[in-house]
This record gives C-alpha cells, sequence and structure tokens, in this order.
C-alpha cells in the first residue's frame, strides 16, 4: 500500500468514526466491526495495518481493551457528559477559574452533532452566561463572571450616550458630572497623577568684558592704517 492510499484510508476511517459519534452512537468497534459497519472491502495486509498501525497512532482516535480485545472508537476535542448546556457551561467555567484556554467554537462541532451544538451556545449567549469573540484560534467563547457586573443607572447610561466628550477637558467633564448630580463618579475617581515638573534650565553665563576708558572713547584715534601706509 503506498503512503498516500494508507493515509486516505486512515483518514475515511476517522471521518466515519466521528461521523458515528455526532449521530449518538459511543459504543467502540473492534476492527471486524468497522469493517462490516462501514462496508469495507480490504485485505489481510490492509487490516492488519489498521489493527497494528494506523488506529493505535490516531490521536482522534481512543482505545479500549477488554479481555485483550481491542475496541476503537472516536475521541472528541471535549468530553461532555450530560446535558449539553450544563455540560458545556461547567466545562467554560471550570477553565476560566484555572486560568485555561477559552474553548473554540470549532472544538464544539468536533465534539457535539452541529445543530445541537449551534443551538446550545446560542442559548447560553442568549442567557448572559458566555460571550463569543473573535481571536486568532477562531471564534471562542468564554464564561462571564456575574461577580464583575456593574449596576449602572439606566438615566447615566443614556445621557453618557447623548453627548460628545471628545473636544471636552477633563475638568469639563467632571463638572459635568458633578451637576448632574453623579457625585460618587468624582469623589471615587482616582487621582490624576501630575507628570513632575522639568527643571528649568539655567542661562549660560557669559564671560564679563571690562572695557576700559570709554568716557573718551569718541577722542581716540586708530592709527593702524596710517602706520601700514608710510
Amino acid at each position: 500500500m503506498t503512503s498516500a492510499a494508507a493515509a486516505l484510508l486512515k483518514e475515511r476511517d476517522e471521518f466515519r468514526l466521528h461521523e458515528r459519534f455526532l449521530s449518538g452512537q459511543i459504543d467502540p468497534l473492534t476492527l471486524d466491526e468497522i469493517i462490516k459497519e462501514f462496508s469495507l472491502t480490504i485485505n489481510s495486509s490492509v487490516g492488519h495495518w489498521l489493527a497494528s498501525q494506523a488506529l493505535l497512532s490516531n490521536e482522534k482516535i481512543d482505545i479500549k481493551t477488554t479481555d485483550d480485545v481491542r475496541r476503537f472508537v472516536y475521541r472528541p476535542s471535549l468530553d461532555l457528559k450530560g446535558p449539553t448546556k450544563s455540560s458545556l457551561l461547567k466545562l467554560l467555567k471550570a477553565r476560566y477559574d484555572n486560568g485555561e484556554d477559552a474553548v473554540t467554537v470549532e472544538d464544539i462541532q468536533d465534539s457535539i452533532q452541529q445543530t445541537k451544538g449551534d443551538k446550545t451556545i446560542r442559548s447560553l449567549i442568549e442567557s448572559g452566561d458566555i460571550v463569543k469573540v473573535a481571536s486568532s484560534k477562531g471564534e471562542v467563547l468564554v464564561y462571564t463572571d456575574r461577580n464583575f457586573n456593574l449596576d449602572i443607572n439606566p438615566e447615566f447610561i443614556n445621557s453618557w450616550r447623548k453627548i460628545s466628550v471628545e473636544h471636552l477637558t477633563n475638568e469639563q467633564i467632571h463638572d459635568f458630572i458633578r451637576e448632574k448630580g453623579y457625585y460618587s463618579l468624582t469623589t471615587n475617581a482616582p487621582k490624576q497623577v501630575q507628570s513632575p515638573k522639568k527643571p528649568l534650565k539655567r542661562a549660560d553665563r557669559r564671560s564679563v568684558t571690562v572695557k576700559h576708558n570709554q568716557h573718551v572713547v569718541d577722542q581716540l584715534k586708530d592709527y593702524f592704517n596710517t602706520t601700514n601706509t608710510k
């Protein structure tokens, strides 16, 4: 068997096991059961290669051994047990609490039937339990920590949206907030740290040249040119 044919067969088996897993059939199969269920036509050498190399080295296939008999099942990116919605939310919260990577939408589609996965994601977003953001890894889901939710007066939000502050100084914004009666926003606001003033540069001191006989300068005569002409 060529390397290209081997890779194609390996990928095809993985795809079929994935489809089977997403349909809800999570019981592992022996190689003979895989050949029969997927209607494969292979010779003994290919069967030996699948059992001894291809299926064993595939990271997306889990191996269950019972009574020295190997069985194979698709290994999803996420191990979601129980109701999908509660399991996914529990997983996202655990990753958030432990500072681990967020869950990608692609991982969910690999672990749950797509229609069901999309419905679960949409429900969790609408309930405010998670948010979906774009990243270098694609779309990711992040748990919403409600401890950081702010209770802001709707009147303040409306007032803030109606004004433009780009042309205002910090003092003008401060005065406006106080005029509207939101004193806590000004009294509890962090004080601005003023940058230290740069020391003034001292003017260079020029040497003082004492000029003598300034009172008779109009009576002096330059004899330099006269002497040279003689």
